[in-house]
């Protein structure tokens, strides 16, 4: 069966809909922490990226991937609104998104960013994993397009729960094998963890060649925290 992205950020934003409501009404303060992954935002910044980006794909304003001046722009026509008011902004925009994502008029990118900052949130706040059905098949679809679109000399195989991706062009590069739990793999290839930990995970052969190619948006060199109960 597909995987239906727009399943997957209906359920996101549901999910940090219902989180950001009950912390505004019982812990307003912790909507003004910073969220390690995005550094110089909070938790309320985040979900304004969210809502802005939302409004700016539905409104046929974005052209490609947004820069950090657009970004930015989307933060700061949010300050000061209070958060109940910034989801109530992004509620319309998704039937749209997801009905754009399942039918590939809208790029799987956008899925990716809010499970992707569903994730910052849920690590910056030391809450639990998201619900594994919520991300898990969204996740293997963008870290096995991620490792199978490795053109690099050399191989890299990725074990990941159940699964196990290849990449690479093969050849006299080098060559490694890595074991990594579903959710630090998603996390990692997203540039959510530092070099160091994705050292960290478990590798046969050298990781230094693969770290970077491996990840969306770099290495990074800040360790990130983790979800109390995930890996």
């Amino acid at each position: 069966m597909p995987v239906s992205l727009g399943d997957a950020y209906r359920g996101a934003y549901t999910r940090l809909d219902s989180r950001l409501r009950s912390l505004a009404a019982t812990d307003p303060a912790s909507l003004g922490a910073q969220v390690p992954a995005c550094p110089g935002w909070t938790v309320h910044s985040v979900v304004s990226h969210l809502a802005g980006l939302a409004d700016d794909i539905v409104g046929g304003r974005l052209r490609g991937i947004p820069d950090d001046e657009w970004t930015a722009g989307q933060v700061d026509r949010c300050l000061g609104v209070p958060v109940e008011e910034v989801l109530d902004a992004w509620a319309p925009q998704v039937a749209t998104i997801a009905e754009g994502l399942d039918t590939r008029t809208i790029p799987p990118p956008a899925a990716a960013d809010v499970l992707v900052h569903e994730g910052d949130i849920a690590e910056a706040l030391a809450d639990p994993v998201p619900p594994e059905d919520g991300w898990r098949d969204a996740a293997r679809l963008l870290c096995r397009g991620k490792v199978r679109g490795l053109d690099g000399a050399g191989t890299l195989t990725v074990r990941s729960g159940d699964d196990e991706w290849t990449g690479g062009s093969g050849g006299e590069g080098p060559t490694a094998a890595v074991e990594v739990a579903p959710w630090e793999c998603f996390r990692g290839v997203f540039s959510r963890r530092s070099a160091a930990q994705m050292r960290g995970w478990a590798w046969d052969g050298d990781p230094e060649p693969w770290l970077e190619p491996l990840t969306v948006f770099g290495l990074r060199t800040d360790d990130q925290p983790r979800c109390p109960s995930g890996s």
